[in-house]
């Protein structure tokens, strides 16, 4: 294998993926309430060849190709850690780099990388029967953590007693509101209503991020683990003052960028929980690559269950609530190129 190896063509692809059957009546009244136009998920592929017959494959929040023409002739090692490319492109690159080395990625950033990660089931705010359903179905793939959206139209105590008839006691639950409990007393009443459950171990954004006076009420009375997202908070207070357990980060900036994350999230005591990893199967395990090469970060979380298909062929499977990140060269993971055809957006 040449040591120089550089890329000969770059290509993009717009996917257009629906939500699965099971969740999607559910899903699209979500968002109608919500004054928001969601149908579908709508991720880039992105496709890097090089001269040494290798390819990489990433995931792009937005059209990469206005700047994948400028990559032909690049060396791949001149852009391992370099994010002005776009995300997609810094995956493929990652891939690349890591079939070129014959370690996995998470090799790239750690000597002694964790074997498995912890990754969390999410649910929106469903009706409890749905809810429900979705559980037991997370549960039969090996989830032990879930995250569900708490929204003003449905009732947390009427779906955690829809819940509560088969969960074990050591189901974790996390409600993330999004800020829609709106104040602070709102928010520690939720918790009291809450109080007798508990598998419920968590709320993520109670309230407005601006909300400092009300994060340090909350923190100081919560009895339930605090998180909230790195990007929207004063960073600085959060991290100085404690005010929260865990940082939820989905700026979707890899390597040195999410490994200074975790050493100042280590230094004040703090983990992170990191969901940039969302749409499809090469998103969601290079998400565990990152995870299982830096300590800090505690969870990650996906959406890829909700849509109809993940794009790739191999399944994402847990054992004992944990997932075992791929040891292949690379990513470790394959493109379903029928999937990829049906998807495609021409």
């Amino acid at each position: 294998m040449p040591s120089d190896i550089r890329i000969t063509r770059a290509e993009g692809m717009g996917l257009r993926l629906p939500y699965h059957p099971r969740v999607r009546e559910n899903m699209l009244e979500n968002y109608r309430r919500e004054n928001a136009d969601r149908p579908a998920y709508t991720p880039w592929l992105v496709r890097i060849h090089t001269d040494a017959g290798l390819t990489g494959v990433g995931e792009a929040t937005a059209d990469p190709r206005p700047r994948l023409e400028a990559l032909k002739g690049r060396s791949i090692w001149s852009l391992l850690h370099d994010a002005s490319f776009g995300n997609g492109v810094q995956m493929a690159v990652y891939d690349l780099a890591g079939q070129a080395a014959g370690v996995p990625i998470c090799r790239l950033l750690s000597s002694s990388p964790r074997p498995t990660i912890q990754q969390i089931w999410w649910s929106h705010c469903f009706r409890p029967e749905l809810l429900a359903a979705e559980t037991r179905r997370g549960l039969e793939l090996g989830y032990r953590i879930h995250k569900i959206k708490a929204r003003p139209y449905e009732d947390p105590v009427a779906q955690m007693e829809a819940l509560a008839k088969f969960i074990p006691d050591d189901y974790e639950i996390c409600y993330d509101a999004n800020g829609s409990f709106g104040s602070a007393g709102k928010a520690l009443a939720v918790a009291d209503a809450l109080e007798r459950f508990p598998q419920v171990k968590g709320f993520e954004q109670p309230i407005a991020h601006e909300d400092i006076v009300g994060y340090r009420e909350i923190r100081r009375k919560l009895g339930l683990r605090l998180a909230v997202h790195w990007e929207a908070v004063d960073i600085r207070a959060f991290l100085l003052e404690s005010i929260c357990d865990a940082f939820v980060v989905e700026d979707w900036q890899w390597g040195p960028a999410l490994a200074a994350k975790a050493e100042l999230a280590a230094f004040t005591g703090q983990t992170l929980w990191v969901e940039n990893g969302l749409f499809t199967g090469i998103s969601q395990v290079f998400q565990a690559h990152m995870a299982a090469a830096m300590p800090r970060i505690e969870y990650t979380i996906s959406l890829t269950h909700i849509a109809e298909d993940d794009v790739v062929i191999e399944p994402f499977t847990l054992e004992r609530g944990v997932y075992r990140v791929p040891q292949k060269p690379g990513l470790g993971v394959t493109l379903d190129e029928k999937a990829v055809q049906k998807y495609r957006v021409a």
